[in-house]
């Protein structure tokens, strides 16, 4: 190497660490948007060195300008896994059956015959045992707070049992039920469907769909968004609010805004709520996981009542109070 010159050297790249919750769960941080990105990437600053010397033998090659830094998850972030390979078995042995096709289609609400504490949604399927290896693959692989658990899998005589964790309502009876949310709730429920959509974005991958009945939610609040083992492959350049399903969160945005002023008329938004659905629409993903309308959130626990409530009341005529 040529003694004159000198080198540029770049500091090693921190990442953040994932905050856990008071249960010691890796759940969503406590924290301010700007926190809440927990997997930035910190800002990149060079050196001063001295300038370069052309070698008297060999001219310098150009530099390569700097590529976009895409950031990969760590699997510290994500949640547990199920095994790969499935336990052989029926597994109605293991827990009883309950009510059927609530609130997934093709699901069926189950309680453990031991744990009676424990209660999951089992999925039947019925598929050749290489296709159900991919599927548990991917969604193993794709693990991460805002998408469904898969706890374990099953094979008995020709059919796959998927056991997946608990939900108790979807988008879809939110938007059926009387329920009249808080802008803070609202929030609430973007938030989650943002950070999933940025990990798959990370990992050049988007969902297939953004429906009323794959955003769900559980029963301490958490929102999950179902169908991450059918989200596909994208190329960079082809990110856009269309393709990332930023364009159907924001029309979701606005049929919960619609249903609040349908049973109460003139109900009361902020200018920062009213303009989320444009938001959503045209500012980038990036911006948006800083935007000052999530800044104030405390976690799943702000969605706790309103899950509590539709999940009880969804098929019955009930009429809330506005609430501030």
């Amino acid at each position: 190497m040529d003694p004159d010159r000198s080198q540029v050297t770049r500091p090693e790249t921190v990442f953040f660490p994932n905050i856990a919750d008071a249960a010691g769960n890796d759940g969503m941080p406590i924290v301010s948007p700007v926190d809440r990105s927990t997997e930035a990437t910190a800002p990149i600053t060079l050196s001063k060195s001295k300038p370069m010397v052309k070698s008297l033998n060999k001219p310098l090659k150009s530099l390569k300008p700097l590529e976009p830094l895409r950031r990969k998850r760590k699997r510290a972030s994500e949640v547990p896994t199920s095994n790969l390979e499935p336990l052989i078995g029926d597994p109605w042995a293991v827990y009883v059956k309950g009510i059927e096709n609530f609130p997934r289609k093709g699901m069926l609400l189950a309680q453990n015959r031991e744990d009676k504490m424990e209660l999951v949604h089992i999925q039947p399927l019925k598929a050749e045992p290489a296709s159900i290896r991919s599927l548990v693959k991917i969604v193993n692989d794709l693990s991460y707070r805002s998408f469904p658990q898969l706890l374990r899998h099953y094979q008995h005589e020709d059919h796959t049992f998927l056991v997946w964790e608990s939900v108790e309502c979807s988008f879809s009876q939110v938007l059926g039920s009387k329920y009249v949310l808080n802008e803070t709730e609202i929030a609430s429920i973007v938030w989650p469907i943002l950070t999933g959509i940025r990990y798959l974005r990370d990992c050049d991958r988007a969902l297939a769909t953004l429906t009323n009945d794959e955003v769900l939610f559980t029963g301490s609040g958490g929102v999950r968004i179902a169908g991450v083992e059918r989200s596909c492959q994208i190329d960079p350049e082809d990110m856009n609010a269309a393709t990332l399903k930023l364009t159907a969160l924001s029309e979701m945005v606005k049929r919960l805004m619609k249903k609040n002023e349908k049973f109460h008329p003139g109900f009361a938004w902020s200018a920062e709520a009213l303009d989320l659905p444009h938001r959503l629409n045209t500012v980038g993903l990036n911006e948006l996981m800083l935007d000052g309308f999530f800044a104030t959130l405390k976690g799943e626990a702000d969605l706790k009542l309103m899950v509590n409530i539709v999940s009880k009341t969804s098929h019955y005529d009930i009429t809330f109070p506005t609430r501030i």
